[in-house]
């Protein structure tokens, strides 16, 4: 009687209604687990104001007796406010942590439109727009609207698509082999994370395949792994250009690219693609000079046109008086 006597004169004190600790929690079937919904309780209270910044909370065994549920659920909760930076616990006890002075404001607004509300007939449809304050308009970043949408997952009734290899003639069991042959072998400082620019065995196994397959002239150090040619692209747009450059890009081309572009606010502009590949004349050169250039010389994606030699050495030279950065994606070449 005296526990249930200290709750309800905290209440009066602390809250308008006094119910706001005492009444009882949501039982039975669909109910939320009465941890969560005590803790929804007490944070909306803290937010609307009703639970002042300073004020004591109940201790958890007063609470939990008001209550009827254990004192471990009150624990739990108290400990859970705690560590979102609702409440403050020390050898005091657990006092409600201030708000920030917007917050605090937003409260008191809103416990007055409340209060306001409460006392008056309810507003008719033109009255309640009336009064109710104009909400403020969030905006995404205008590059969003440039930003052409990802195709939808292929549901497997299309043969040849894009990008997709034969997935049903993965070698799942030997990968799964020689993944756990692998770990079996590995310091536990494997599970941690490694340098930002790609392990080194795999770079120098890609190095190594490069100076054998493409007669590239590179060592690990130049080389970088990403997490797909998406981040690969995004890399490259962040390090070679600034916004308003002025990229190209094959047309047909690969919508990954112009979406990375577009990302970085870069004016991208088409180049057709003919029999021979990337076509650009010199007309371009002089009325809209590159700062990036995306080519897929070796396999043009997606017609399969490859790049004359002429048309190459062309570009190479031409990027190089540009001073224009040649991004060679090279797709699908090992076929």
């Amino acid at each position: 009687m005296i526990k249930s006597t200290t709750v309800r004169k905290f209440n009066r004190a602390m809250t308008e209604p006094a119910a706001l600790l005492s009444s009882p929690l949501a039982r039975g079937p669909g109910a939320l687990p009465r941890q969560r919904q005590l803790i929804q309780r007490l944070k909306q209270a803290i937010l609307a104001g009703q639970l002042p910044a300073g004020g004591k909370l109940p201790a958890s065994r007063v609470l939990a007796d008001e209550l009827r549920i254990s004192r471990n659920t009150v624990l739990i909760a108290y400990e859970q406010l705690t560590a979102e930076g609702y409440v403050i616990a020390d050898r005091q006890g657990t006092r409600v942590a201030p708000l920030s002075a917007a917050a605090a404001s937003a409260a008191k607004q809103a416990t007055r439109r409340a209060a306001e509300q409460a006392a008056r007939p309810a507003p008719g449809p033109a009255a309640g727009q009336a009064s109710r304050p104009e909400a403020p308009v969030f905006r995404t970043a205008a590059r969003l609207s440039r930003i052409i949408a990802t195709r939808a997952p292929n549901d497997g009734s299309l043969p040849l698509t894009p990008g997709t290899p034969a997935l049903t003639q993965f070698p799942i069991s030997a990968w799964r082999r020689a993944q756990d042959r692998a770990l079996q072998a590995a310091p536990a400082a494997t599970l941690g994370y490694g340098p930002p620019v790609g392990e080194p065995a795999l770079r120098e196994a890609i190095a190594q395949y490069l100076r054998v397959s493409r007669g590239v002239n590179c060592d690990a150090s130049r080389i970088v792994i990403t997490e797909g040619a998406q981040g690969a692209l995004a890399l490259c747009v962040q390090l070679l250009t600034n916004p308003g450059d002025t990229a190209w890009l094959e047309e047909p081309g690969y919508r990954g690219a112009k979406s990375a572009f577009h990302a970085g606010d870069l004016n991208v502009v088409a180049m057709r693609v003919d029999a021979d590949g990337l076509a650009i004349n010199e007309d371009d050169w002089l009325t809209r000079p590159p700062r990036l250039i995306q080519a897929t010389p070796t396999h043009q994606y997606p017609t399969g046109a490859v790049l004359s030699l002429a048309r190459r050495l062309d570009l190479l030279e031409r990027a190089r008086r540009a001073g224009a950065w040649i991004i060679e994606d090279d797709y699908d070449s090992e076929f």
